[in-house]
């Protein structure tokens, strides 16, 4: 090894020498080859093309570099002149030929044509190494285009081979990730700690991975790990301090955002987080101190829609309403400023202004749960059931477990009347959750549905709805 890096020094030297002078040196292929490695490897990838394109003027022929070129041409994600390129080295080559090519054709979206070089690829009698790099970087090019399903495939197959290649079991993590399958992420994540049980990134994507299975004990746990391995660490800190404000633990998230800030002041993130778990403890003086801490570090650019919001909470209508008047003009196009006017006009009564309010807050944040449950809410205010309907399934699509959505649309279908889309609601419900349902509309809470099986439940609901007496007994 010391032998092959003196070598390398060697060459180097000899290359950097040349171009100081601008004289010309022989080198053969191979070593343009080496060259070009040693650069890539240290991240100079301009110095790296010209030496594969000075490589090349002297060795025009030579595969070696001609694969090297089509790698610069893919890492550039030029995948149509890298595409061009590859068709012009002779020969069937080694797999990084075929590799170069599945990756270029499954960025131009040509999966057909992937597909086809994969299977002449595995077809080609390969042995067990060229086998496992094949299959695994086929399984991260996968990945790469968000093929989570064929990645997982691959990438379980190469593990079969090799069980230990810790960059597998990160790629399988974060596919099983990506796929919502957050016991299968954690799973592949324990093993990648069973490799290594002080790798301090493995112990914070565990703990996401932990909070986002609604696992937050678990998740601090982890998080506290990591924090053992890289003490003070800003992103751990914050990952912990959220598990704990989702683990109804806010008064603990707060004191660590107040730590994080001691620690790292100039985040302007970390204030917003404050003021949310302030928020969630109604501790609205508290919420107040901290915009004028922010203020003070950071300027007046949102300020006063956020001390409204505030002074809303507090219900001080009047401090609300003259901040709101007072908004510069140039801050009325945000999304805050939009969600503070569809918050006033719908006090106010103002339903059509409310809803155009929100309707604009939605064109500059798409997908956000708040705003379309805002619009939801306006829509049955003004009675219209079917748009408000609407919203509701766009926001369980978004978040199955919404709070509230699904039975607010339930109380809609209601409404509405119409069966079929009735049928499908009542479908979403756990039996213990269609006899709350019942004990909603019986119009009290003590009346004994335990011996209801779920099809009985299901055609007292179904009468209660060509009734429509749920809204005599509820209000929305």
């Amino acid at each position: 090894m010391d032998e092959e890096l003196d070598d390398i020094s060697s060459l180097v030297e000899k290359y950097e020498q040349m171009s100081m002078f601008g004289r010309k040196i022989y080198f053969d292929a191979d070593e343009f080859a080496v060259l070009a490695d040693h650069y890539n490897s240290l991240g100079d990838n301009e110095q790296a093309e010209e030496i594969i394109e000075e490589g090349l003027k002297m060795h025009p022929a030579s595969p070696e570099l001609m694969i090297l070129k089509a790698k610069t041409l893919v890492y550039s994600e030029l995948y149509d002149e890298a595409l061009s390129y590859l068709n012009n080295i002779p020969g069937e080559g080694d797999i990084e030929l075929p590799l170069l090519r599945i990756e270029s054709l499954l960025h131009l979206e040509k999966t057909d044509e992937a597909n086809e070089v994969i299977n002449e690829t595995m077809n080609r009698e390969l042995s067990i190494d060229d086998l496992y790099v094949f299959i695994t970087e086929v399984g991260y090019v996968m990945n790469d285009v968000e093929h989570f399903d064929r990645a997982i495939s691959y990438l379980e197959e190469s593990l079969k081979i090799d069980e230990s290649n810790p960059d597998v079991l990160i790629d399988l993590a974060y596919a099983n990730e990506m796929k919502g399958d957050f016991a299968r992420a954690i799973e592949y994540n324990n093993r990648l700690l069973d490799l290594d049980p002080y790798s301090f990134e493995g112990w914070v994507n565990i703990g996401k991975l932990y909070s986002m299975n609604e696992q937050y004990e678990k998740a601090i746990d982890s998080f506290d790990f990591a924090l053992t391995i890289n003490e003070n660490d800003i992103s751990a800190l914050k990952m912990k301090a959220l598990s704990l404000y989702l683990n109804d633990n806010a008064s603990e998230a707060i004191r660590i955002f107040e730590e994080c800030i001691r620690i790292s002041p100039d985040d302007e993130s970390l204030y917003d987080s404050l003021l949310e778990g302030y928020e969630a403890m109604e501790q609205y003086d508290q919420m107040l101190r901290v915009i004028d801490i922010k203020e003070k570090r950071f300027g007046s650019k949102g300020i006063a829609t956020r001390r409204a919001f505030v002074e809303l909470l507090k219900d001080n209508m009047t401090s609300a309403r003259e901040l709101y008047n007072n908004i510069p003009a140039d801050e009325k196009e945000s999304l805050d400023y939009y969600m503070l006017e569809g918050e006033l006009s719908f006090i106010d009564g103002d339903l059509r202004a409310a809803e155009a309010a929100y309707i604009k807050a939605a064109l500059l944040s798409e997908d956000n749960e708040e705003i379309i449950d805002r619009l939801a809410n306006v829509s049955v205010a003004q009675e219209k059931y079917e748009q408000a309907a609407e919203y509701l399934e766009q926001l369980l699509e978004i978040d199955p477990d919404y709070p509230t959505a699904k039975s607010r649309l339930a109380f809609i279908r209601f409404e509405i009347g119409n069966k079929e889309p009735f049928d499908e609601i009542m479908k979403q419900f756990s039996d213990d959750e269609l006899r709350a349902l019942l004990n909603i509309i019986s119009g009290y809470e003590s009346a004994d549905f335990s011996n209801y099986n779920r099809q009985k439940m299901l055609v007292r609901l179904n009468e209660a709805r060509e009734n429509r007496v749920l809204f005599k007994n509820i209000k929305y």
